[in-house]
């Protein structure tokens, strides 16, 4: 099988992306459910990339601030709270609220 080694700037320019506009809804619409969704996209991404460290499908090179569990960047799951939350603003931006 062929390990794939993912680096860190992917993670890093999602969330440059995706900090402005989850923070920005969380200004404009003042509703929890932003904040609800990122913490459920966070979880669902740490389990999905635990998983596949500990299968060995893929591996970080260990250049992070803090590795949770020895094996997934902070950096990953953080990116993945803020997009949880601008898809959260997108959802509530297309209903009109």
């Amino acid at each position: 099988m062929n390990r794939l080694k993912k680096t860190l700037y992917d993670p890093i320019l999602l969330s440059l992306i995706m900090i402005p506009i989850g923070i920005t809804g969380l200004v404009v619409y003042k509703n929890t459910i932003i904040i609800e969704t990122g913490i459920l996209g966070m979880l669902c991404n740490l389990a999905y990339e635990l998983c596949g460290t500990r299968n060995k499908e893929w591996r970080y090179s260990p250049t992070s601030l803090y590795m949770i569990a020895g094996r997934v960047p902070i950096e990953v799951t953080l990116s993945y709270f803020f997009t949880g939350m601008a898809v959260a603003t997108y959802i509530f931006f297309r209903l009109g609220f």
